[in-house]
């Protein structure tokens, strides 16, 4: 059966830091953030880039976002950078992604990031905001406050970066490469992505937990939406 793509929820910075994140012991049931007692896999997020930092070597990405009610902080790894590279503060965005936490820091890893030109479309996301939730919840959990420094500790971001899992992200892009085509079997996907059978099987059964990929026919994957 072809699984849906979660969608993203409109929410508020400060009502998502203030809900409850539920790691799921299920093989193919996604994490969530419960707001309310709304499960919410993905969200849908307008903000300012208030920070952006960047490691040396380039591998690893971070933008810190404000809506107004509150930050939170965009992460990407490796092939991932591109995605925040070209981004700077004082940029008006909107953000398509899936809120994770490590460390008690709750973040976003995001799948699209568009800067929005028009910003008087701030003012029409805020006040269909105010229509659905109506004032932002005010912050309760210091845990999840975000420390803006000119550099992130570099053991954490290793550590984060192999609970990530950066191969994800590889793997993703090339199913979607040939999810226009036939799809792709598993061991032409470890062939291109230089991963052993075993590691790219992983992958994408963890692909298929998320809702990201589905299996078209058996053993060929392709990406949702």
């Amino acid at each position: 059966m072809i699984q849906k793509r979660q969608t993203a929820v409109r929410i508020w910075i400060s009502n998502l830091m203030n809900g409850k994140y539920v790691k799921q012991p299920g093989e193919f049931e996604p994490n969530y953030v419960e707001v309310n007692g709304k499960k919410i896999g993905r969200v849908n997020l307008v903000g300012t880039v208030v920070y952006k930092f960047e490691s040396e070597d380039n591998n690893y990405v971070s933008l810190t976002i404000d809506d107004g009610s509150y930050q939170i902080r965009l992460k990407v790894w490796k092939e991932g950078t591109k995605l925040l590279r070209d981004f700077n503060s004082g940029d008006f965005v909107n953000i398509i992604g899936k809120p994770r936490e490590y460390n008690e820091e709750l973040y976003i890893i995001p799948e699209i990031v568009k800067k929005m030109e028009d910003l008087n479309w701030e003012l029409v996301w805020k006040t269909e905001l105010f229509k659905e939730y109506g004032k932002p919840e005010k912050i309760e959990i210091k845990k999840h406050l975000v420390q803006q420094t000119s550099s992130e500790n570099k053991s954490e971001i290793e550590e984060e970066h192999i609970e990530e899992n950066s191969s994800k992200v590889s793997v993703l892009n090339v199913i979607n490469k040939f999810s226009h085509e036939e799809g792709i079997k598993i061991d032409v996907l470890s062939e291109k992505c230089e991963l052993d059978y075993e590691s790219a099987e992983n992958i994408v059964n963890e692909l298929l937990k998320e809702g990201e990929i589905y299996e078209a026919r058996p053993g060929v994957f392709k990406t949702i939406g």
